[in-house]
C-alpha cells in the first residue's frame, strides 16, 4: 500500500500549518516575578483559572492547525494506492498473455499533450516489463484488419517492444470484438500450454463504436476445456470524456446563379460532449498542396449533440477536375476535422448553332431561343450561329458540339459531320417544318439515335382546346447527367412543356444503343441519345421555336441545354465515384493504354507498395486500399510511349471512418460484464496494468477541515 498525491506541487500549502505556531511563540511573554505578598490569594486563584484553560487552549492550537494542514493537503488530492483482488479467480502461477493494442483512428486524439495511442504504448510496455520471466506473450496490433491474426505465445520480449514502438498510427475502423477473439485463439495456442493462467490485455480508448456487445465474448481453448480469460482493459483515456466536432458530409451541386462555374456546397457538421458553441469558423478551400487557397469563410452555430447544416456557394473560375475542402479549427481529433471533395467542373464549350429556317422575326427565328440561353452570363457555352450556306463552309473541328435546328438534311456536310461525332464531337437535332427525313435517311443513315418517320399534329396551335389536346412530356429520365440538376420544383419546368407537332421516329435497332430521355404522353420518343463511336447524338422530336412547342418560353429551357450542350460535349462525365472511406477497397478505372505507375498519398508522398497492387493485366483492374484522409492522387504511365504523368481526371477523395469520429465511450461496467464480469474482467482507468486501485482521501480531509474549523469556533466563543 502507497500513498501518492495528484498534485505533488501543492504540498507547499501545509507551510500554512506552521501559522498558529509562530502565532503562539511570537506573542508568548515571559513574566518577571515580583514579591507583593498582598496579593498572593489573588495568584493562587489565577493558577487555579489557568489549570482549567490550559486544556481549551491545547485543543484550540490544534484545531486551527489541523484546519490549515486539511486543507493544503486536500488542494494536493493524495491518494491511496491500495492493493486489489486479482479480477480472474483462475489458480496462482504464470500467465500467457495476449496484448491487443488498438491503433485505429480515435486512437489519435489528443489529451494532455499526448495522443490515446502513445498513452497506449506506455501501458502496454509497462505491461512488458512486469512479465515474469517463465510468462510467454503475444501481441495483437488493432488498426483496421478484417481479419487480424496473432502468433503464438512466446518469450522474444524485444521483438514484442520492437511491435509495440514500431505501431503507426491508423485512421481506419477497429473492431476490437474482432481482435479480442483472435488474441483468445493465440492463448489456446500448444505453445501457451505450459502456462497455468490466461491472460488478456486490451490497451484502448473504450469507444463503443469498436465493440460489438451483440458478439460472444472471447474464450479460451484450454486442455481442460473452454474457459475465460483473465481480462485487464487499460484505459488510454484514464476515465476522461473525449468530446469531438467533425466534418460529416460535403456535396456539391451546380449553381448557375453563382457563375458559369458556379456550384453550391452543402456542408454538415456534427458534434458528441461538446459544449453547444457559436460562431464556429467554417472554410472552403480550393486546390491542393501550395496552390491550396480559401475561397469562402463562413460561420456556424453548433449544438452540444447532433448535426447541422451550412451552405456554401462559390464561382470555380476553371473547367476539369477542382479539388474542393471544408474544413473547421483543428481539435483534439483533427484528422475528421475537413472532409474533400473531387468536383469534375463543365469546361468551356464552343458550340456551332446552324439555323436552317432564319426568321427577321426574331421570336420566329429558330436560333434565337437557343442562342440567348447559351449565351447568358452564368453559361459556359460559347455559341457561334451560321445558317445552312455558312454550315457548308465551317471547320466542325473547331468546334465541340454541333446543333442543328429545322435543317433540311446535312447535305454535302454528311460525311464530316459523322467523322466529327465518330472522333469525340457532339450533336444535336432539332426538327422543324423544313426537316426531310428521307434525305436524312440517305445521307446521314445511322448517325442519328433513330430513323425519322412523319410529323404528327396533336393539336393545331390557336384553335379551341389545342391547350388540352397538346402532347406533355411524361416518363423523363432524371438520373441523366444532363437532367439530373432539376430536382423537387423544378421538375415543373419540363412536365408541363406542350408540343402540338412533333416528329414520330421509326423504331431504333437494337444494336444502335439508342436511350430514351424522355417520351411524349403518348408513348412516343420526344428526347432520344445515342453514342456514335466516341462521341454523342441526341435528337429532339420537335422544335426550339415556339413554331411546335412551347419549351423555350419555360424555365427548363436555359438551364437543359447549357447541360445537354456540356453533355454533348463531353464536360460532363458520368457521375464520378463517391468518396472512398479510409480502409475500403477502391477500384481504379484506368482509360485504356494506361497502366498504373504510382499512387501518392495525401501527405503527398509516393506510395510505391499501394502502387503495386495495382497490376493492369489483372482481372478486374487495380484495386488500392487508401489508408487515411485525404486526397489520393494517381502517377499513371501511357503504354505507348513509356511516359508518366499525374492525372488530375483520376484524383478522388478518401473520408474518414464515421464510426471513429463518434467517440462516446462504453460504461466499465457493461464492458466488463461482457468479459464475464468483475470476476474475470476490469478496468484500469489509471492505465496501471497492476491490480491496484486508488482510494481518494482528499475528501476525507476536508470533512476533518470543516471538523476544526466548526471546533475551532467553539472553542473561541465559549467562556
Amino acid at each position: 500500500m502507497s500513498l501518492s498525491f495528484l498534485h505533488p506541487a501543492l504540498l507547499w500549502g501545509l507551510a500554512a500549518a506552521a501559522i498558529p505556531l509562530a502565532i503562539h511563540l511570537f506573542y508568548r511573554r515571559r513574566p518577571k516575578p515580583v514579591p507583593f505578598p498582598a496579593i498572593d490569594f489573588v495568584m493562587q486563584a489565577r493558577r487555579e483559572t489557568e489549570r482549567r484553560l490550559k486544556l481549551r487552549r491545547v485543543l484550540l492550537f490544534t484545531a486551527r492547525t489541523a484546519l490549515l494542514a486539511a486543507a493544503a493537503l486536500a488542494i494536493a488530492r493524495p491518494q491511496l494506492d491500495a492493493p486489489e483482488a486479482r479480477a480472474a479467480q483462475g489458480p496462482a502461477g504464470p500467465a500467457a498473455t495476449a496484448i491487443v493494442l488498438d491503433t485505429s483512428a480515435s486512437m489519435a486524439y489528443r489529451l494532455g499533450g499526448k495522443t490515446l495511442l502513445e498513452r497506449a504504448r506506455e501501458d502496454v510496455l509497462e505491461v512488458l516489463s512486469a512479465l515474469g520471466p517463465d510468462e510467454p506473450a503475444t501481441l495483437v496490433i488493432c488498426g483496421g484488419e478484417a481479419a487480424p491474426s496473432a502468433d503464438p505465445p512466446d518469450f522474444d520480449r524485444v521483438g514484442l517492444r520492437r511491435r509495440v514502438v514500431d505501431a503507426a498510427q491508423g485512421y481506419a475502423h477497429a473492431d476490437l470484438t474482432t481482435c479480442v477473439a483472435a488474441a483468445a485463439r493465440a492463448l489456446g495456442d500448444p505453445a501457451a500450454a505450459a502456462a497455468r493462467r490466461r491472460r488478456l490485455v486490451v490497451a484502448t480508448d473504450l469507444t463503443a463504436s469498436a465493440w460489438r456487445l451483440d458478439a460472444q465474448p472471447p474464450v479460451v481453448s484450454t486442455p481442460a476445456g473452454p474457459a475465460r480469460p483473465e481480462v485487464t482493459l487499460l484505459d488510454a483515456a484514464r476515465g476522461e470524456r473525449l468530446g469531438n466536432r467533425w466534418v460529416s458530409g460535403l456535396v456539391a451541386e451546380p449553381e448557375p446563379a453563382v457563375g458559369s462555374h458556379g456550384y453550391r456546397f452543402g456542408v454538415a457538421v456534427s458534434g458528441e460532449g461538446v459544449e453547444a458553441a457559436r460562431d464556429v469558423p467554417l472554410s472552403l478551400r480550393v486546390g491542393s498542396g501550395k496552390e491550396e487557397r480559401t475561397v469562402v469563410r463562413s460561420l456556424l452555430e453548433l449544438p452540444a449533440s447532433g448535426s447541422t447544416r451550412k451552405t456554401l456557394a462559390h464561382d470555380l473560375a476553371a473547367g476539369g477536375p477542382v479539388v474542393v475542402t471544408a474544413s473547421l479549427p483543428p481539435d483534439a481529433l483533427p484528422e475528421d476535422d475537413a472532409l474533400t471533395l473531387v468536383v469534375d467542373v463543365p469546361r468551356d464549350v464552343k458550340v456551332l448553332v446552324v439555323n436552317g429556317a432564319p426568321s427577321a422575326v426574331r421570336h420566329r427565328d429558330a436560333a434565337y431561343f437557343l442562342e440567348a440561353a447559351l449565351s447568358g452570363p452564368a453559361s459556359p457555352v460559347r455559341a457561334t450561329v451560321v445558317d445552312a450556306e455558312g454550315f457548308g463552309k465551317a471547320r466542325l473541328a473547331d468546334f465541340d458540339v454541333v446543333m442543328m435546328l429545322d435543317l433540311r438534311s446535312p447535305g454535302p456536310k454528311a460525311a464530316e459531320l459523322a467523322s466529327f461525332v465518330e472522333n469525340g464531337g457532339g450533336l444535336f437535332v432539332a426538327m422543324g417544318d423544313d426537316v426531310d427525313p428521307d434525305r436524312y435517311e440517305a445521307e446521314a443513315k445511322g448517325l442519328l439515335p433513330a430513323p425519322l418517320h412523319v410529323v404528327k399534329t396533336a393539336a393545331e396551335r390557336g384553335t379551341p382546346g389545342a391547350e388540352a389536346k397538346a402532347a406533355r412530356l411524361a416518363e423523363i429520365d432524371w438520373e441523366h447527367p444532363a437532367l439530373r440538376i432539376f430536382t423537387g420544383q423544378a421538375r415543373e419546368g419540363l412536365e408541363s412543356v406542350r408540343a402540338w407537332r412533333y416528329m414520330l421516329l421509326k423504331p431504333a435497332p437494337r444494336e444502335s444503343g439508342a436511350r430514351v430521355l424522355a417520351r411524349y404522353d403518348d408513348g412516343a420518343p420526344a428526347l432520344i441519345e445515342a453514342r456514335r463511336g466516341r462521341g454523342r447524338v441526341m435528337l429532339y422530336a420537335s422544335t426550339l421555336d415556339p413554331e411546335w412547342s412551347d419549351w423555350t418560353i419555360r424555365t427548363s429551357f436555359l438551364p437543359a441545354m447549357q447541360r445537354i450542350a456540356g453533355w454533348l460535349a463531353g464536360a460532363l462525365d458520368e457521375r464520378r465515384s463517391a468518396p472512398s472511406v479510409v480502409g475500403a477497397p477502391r477500384p481504379l478505372s484506368l482509360p485504356a493504354g494506361l497502366a498504373l505507375a504510382g499512387v501518392l498519398g495525401p501527405d503527398g508522398r509516393e506510395r510505391r507498395d499501394l502502387a503495386a497492387s495495382g497490376d493492369p493485366a489483372r482481372e478486374g483492374g487495380p484495386v488500392l486500399t487508401p489508408d487515411r484522409p485525404g486526397l489520393w492522387q494517381l502517377r499513371i504511365r501511357d503504354l505507348a510511349t513509356g511516359g508518366e504523368r499525374i492525372d488530375p481526371a483520376l484524383s478522388f477523395a478518401v473520408w474518414p471512418d464515421p464510426r471513429e469520429s463518434d467517440t462516446r465511450r462504453l460504461e466499465p461496467s457493461e464492458l466488463t460484464a461482457w468479459f464475464g464480469g468483475e470476476a474475470v474482467a476490469r478496468v484500469a482507468s489509471d492505465g496501471k496494468p497492476g491490480g491496484s486501485r486508488q482510494v481518494p482521501l482528499w475528501s476525507w480531509l476536508l470533512l476533518l477541515a470543516i471538523a476544526a474549523f466548526l471546533a475551532e469556533g467553539l472553542l473561541v466563543s465559549s467562556p
